[in-house]
């Protein structure tokens, strides 16, 4: 009788039909950006689908299906939620809420934190681990969801169509978005779950509560895209009603912080009348720069 194998962690084996990653942040990293590509293609392909007729929509229809073939054999979405579990890791620095929580702590929100009623309350969109801010208990509580859960903790939900809680008691001093806007295939969609998220928060009329939006976006979103800067970025956000309170640029990430200045529309289905549209920023424009872009209206080739 053989020896038995030694039992690997379940982060280091391969997928039924899919390819195992290292514990490296490289390899983490580089497999990560591969499949948000791949699913960035995979949404230009389901955009086209209802516009293209005949052959062209035949040859749409196959590399839809390869794409979809090939995630899978990286394993799926399950495999990119355990993959960002393992960026995420604290021992490896890549826990964003700890930005967030020093910023809170710093004498950029002083006066909104003293005048803001305790336990805070969190809607982490995406979350990969339930815990992110367990140590911080006594004064915030967090309600994690995601598309694909990887805890019993965190809840199933698709934010783009999640229902706004009807009472202010339900609605949320922070939303935190942390490296989920870019994940989102779709220029327009990533513009809907921006406008989703004031719906949200509290009423501005409640000065005892914060009304804070935290977003964090791989850095090259920012600056080394065709289509964005930190001025446009900016200037989209207080179109929509964002005042910036902080920002940071590390190696590799950009961390934001806004605050929520006016109410938006009763209605959270009614179409925005506001125009952003996909456009070659000056000085974008020329090779080696990614096509990272945020759209807001219902505009015509925006994808």
């Amino acid at each position: 009788m053989g020896k038995a194998k030694k039992k690997q962690p379940i982060t280091q084996r391969s997928n039924k039909e899919g390819v195992g990653f290292k514990h490296s942040r490289a390899e983490t990293a580089k497999l990560i950006r591969h499949f948000h590509q791949l699913n960035k293609q995979l949404s230009q392909c389901k955009s086209n689908g209802s516009q293209l007729m005949g052959k062209a929509a035949l040859l749409n229809r196959e590399k839809e299906q390869s794409i979809r073939e090939e995630m899978d054999k990286l394993g799926g979405l399950d495999w990119y939620q355990k993959a960002s579990q393992l960026g995420q890791s604290k021992t490896r620095g890549g826990d964003s809420s700890k930005w967030l929580i020093q910023t809170l702590r710093s004498s950029y929100c002083a006066t909104d934190m003293e005048e803001a009623t305790k336990p805070l309350r969190i809607l982490e969109v995406g979350a990969v681990a339930p815990d992110n801010y367990q140590q911080y208990a006594k004064w915030i509580k967090v309600d994690p969801i995601d598309l694909n859960p990887q805890h019993a903790s965190i809840k199933k939900q698709d934010f783009l169509t999640m229902v706004p809680p009807s009472s202010q008691d339900l609605k949320y001093d922070i939303i935190s978005l942390s490296l989920v806007v870019n994940f989102v295939g779709d220029s327009e969609d990533r513009g809907k779950m921006l406008l989703h998220t004031r719906h949200f928060l509290s009423s501005v009329s409640n000065q005892n509560r914060l009304h804070y939006l935290f977003i964090v976006l791989p850095l090259p979103c920012i600056d080394n895209s065709r289509y964005m800067t930190h001025d446009h970025f900016t200037s989209m956000m207080i179109s929509i009603g964002y005042q910036p309170i902080h920002y940071h640029f590390s190696n590799k990430l950009a961390y934001f912080l806004y605050k929520l200045r006016a109410d938006p529309p009763l209605d959270y289905k009614k179409p925005t009348t506001l125009t952003w549209k996909k456009k070659i920023l000056p000085g974008k424009d020329g090779g080696g720069r990614n096509n990272f872009c945020i759209t807001i209206g219902n505009n015509n080739n925006n994808k």
